[in-house]
């Protein structure tokens, strides 16, 4: 049965990750992150990193946006059944793949474009740009 072998695997991979878990990685996972080790620097706690990014002037719109096409997202790929049947493709692999393929271009462009942006800072030019191809 395909749900009973689901959640087998789900316990299994569960348990492995409780038996595995540390309180931090052997190695720091980025630079940044070694440099405060060195420089001793603590976390503040999670509430007050919060408020902080609430009051940080900007914040809110783009989370909200965010949220948003999160939203979006996950209602597209929840019919996307529907959508294609009523574009005429009603073979159930066509629509397999398609849903897919829309999932692997949300992931493949925020890696690139995500990268893009993080190397650049180019914020707005590549927002527009996105905006304009859609």
């Amino acid at each position: 049965d395909y749900f009973g072998l689901i959640t087998i695997l789900c316990g299994i991979v569960a348990v492995g990750t409780v038996c595995q878990f540390r309180d931090r990685p052997e190695f720091p996972p980025s630079y940044s992150e070694l440099e405060k080790l060195v420089r001793g620097e603590k976390e503040p706690p999670f509430l007050e990193s919060v408020k902080k990014l609430f009051q940080t002037k900007g914040f809110t719109i783009p989370l909200a946006a965010f949220v948003c096409s999160i939203s979006i997202t996950n209602i597209v790929g929840t019919f996307i059944d529907e959508v294609m049947e009523r574009g005429g493709i009603t073979d159930q692999l066509g629509v397999d793949l398609a849903g897919a393929g829309f999932e692997f271009a949300i992931l493949l462009g925020g890696i690139l474009i995500g990268g893009y942006v993080d190397e650049t800072k180019r914020y707005k030019p590549v927002t527009l740009a996105c905006l304009l191809a859609t």
